[in-house]
């Protein structure tokens, strides 16, 4: 099929767009930029293993993720080992710069999602929203430095692509098929960053519940099983679940790190910060003048559940993050009550934009199981709930972003008064508020 001036224009079209915002992730390169606030640090550290890998693969694979000096990670070794392979044949200095490509990756696959949930969306649009993530510090900090998290987003990412092409698709056969991509790629992202494993949940039952009790079922579960054996293997022999007692070098109770109520109320207060942009507040204030009182009740007694049970260390003892509203509610007051405020803001906005729909609420769900250790920072949900919100939560986009006035300038504003933040911390103290 002869392919038209006008359909080669708009494949390349996006492509410029990336390449333009590309390039500021190149100068951020050459001034080794850090917005983050820690990547070029665990960078290093990480790094000096991989080299450790490329001298005495064994050795360093036996003592990988123990407290020896130097040794001491939460992460998985697979893609460090990667790097220690590469580190024959090239130098730090072209590492990184081979590595910064995965935004670039991490954005096409984005607008190609993005361009499968919203066909009737003009595609100029679609380059908008997906744009977004190349202002994110997360995504520039990792791919300036390379580091295990922005590689299992790109191949989670991925796995949605499969997975939403599965529920556009008719045929069984090609479900099948695609049902297995989506996993296979949700695996390749757990096995890079464990944590994504979480979201192997959220694919495999709504398959149990479309496939039912079948051969077809069967396999999934099959292949699901003997793709994940390894993984199980290693999580029982090196033990890590005891690396969960440790953060930013102190030791802490499993009962402290795990404490849901932390988890809950810091990570729902970054839902709110990352998903502000593209709701509408309007339309919210519309759903709450008619909410019911029952629901109401429900949500006050959960918010007060959590309060009594939240014990986050406080910013006096270290850098353990805890989100915008948290830091920002401690430097301003030196105290919590504007962090439960916005965390109260956050379960109303939470439930009126997810609206009895256990989709919705069991993604939040896995969002809170993302994290199971006592430190929550702000790299971990940016720009995965941003993505997340678009891509898999069923919500009425139209009526919170595309009829919404000023919807990119808000957009735009909040992404780059974040990144902004990043830039300035060294002369102003922002990376508290960020990291």
């Amino acid at each position: 099929m002869q392919v038209t001036n006008n359909q080669n224009l708009k494949y390349k079209n996006p492509l410029i767009v990336f390449i333009l915002f590309y390039t500021t992730i190149l100068i951020g390169f050459f001034f080794n930029e850090d917005s983050l606030g820690g990547a070029r640090v665990d960078f290093i550290h990480h790094y000096e293993i991989s080299l450790k890998f490329s001298k005495n693969f064994l050795e360093t694979f036996q003592n990988f993720g123990s407290f020896e000096e130097g040794m001491d990670t939460r992460n998985s070794p697979v893609f460090w080992i990667f790097i220690s392979f590469l580190n024959n044949f090239i130098s730090e200095d072209i590492l990184r710069i081979l590595n910064s490509f995965v935004s670039i990756l991490i954005g096409l696959v984005f607008l190609k999602c993005l361009r499968v949930k919203f066909e009737s969306i003009k595609l100029s649009t679609l380059i908008i929203l997906s744009s977004v993530i190349f202002l994110s510090p997360t995504i520039r900090s990792l791919s300036i430095w390379p580091y295990t998290y922005i590689w299992g987003l790109f191949f989670f990412i991925v796995s949605i692509y499969y997975f939403l092409i599965f529920l556009k698709e008719n045929d069984n056969n090609k479900k099948f098929n695609l049902s297995l991509k989506s996993i296979t790629f949700v695996v390749f992202s757990s096995y890079i960053y464990p944590s994504f494993a979480i979201f192997f949940l959220y694919y495999y039952l709504y398959y149990v519940f479309y496939f039912k009790i079948s051969k077809r079922l069967f396999y999934i579960t099959f292949y699901s099983l003997i793709f994940s054996l390894p993984a199980l293997y290693y999580i029982v022999e090196k033990d890590v679940i005891t690396s969960f007692t440790h953060a930013q070098g102190i030791s802490t109770s499993l009962s402290e790190s795990l404490n849901i109520s932390n988890k809950i109320i810091i990570i729902s207060t970054m839902i709110l910060f990352f998903i502000l942009p593209i709701i509408n507040l309007n339309e919210l204030v519309r759903k709450l003048k008619s909410i019911k009182i029952l629901p109401l009740t429900i949500m006050f007694i959960f918010f007060v559940l959590n309060i009594y049970f939240f014990n986050f260390p406080s910013m006096k003892v270290g850098g353990f993050g805890g989100g915008f509203f948290y830091k920002l509610s401690n430097l301003i007051f030196e105290n919590n009550y504007l962090f439960f405020f916005a965390f109260l803001i956050s379960i109303i906005t939470i439930y009126l934009t997810t609206f009895r729909n256990w989709n919705n609420y069991f993604i939040y769900l896995l969002l809170i199981l993302f994290n199971p250790q006592l430190t929550i920072y702000n790299k971990y949900y940016d720009p995965l709930i941003y993505i997340i919100f678009l891509l898999l939560i069923n919500f009425d986009v139209n009526k919170h972003f595309f009829e919404k006035k000023y919807n990119y300038l808000q957009l735009y504003f909040l992404y780059v008064a974040y990144l902004i933040m990043g830039l300035l911390k060294p002369l102003v103290g922002f990376s508290k508020l960020l990291y």
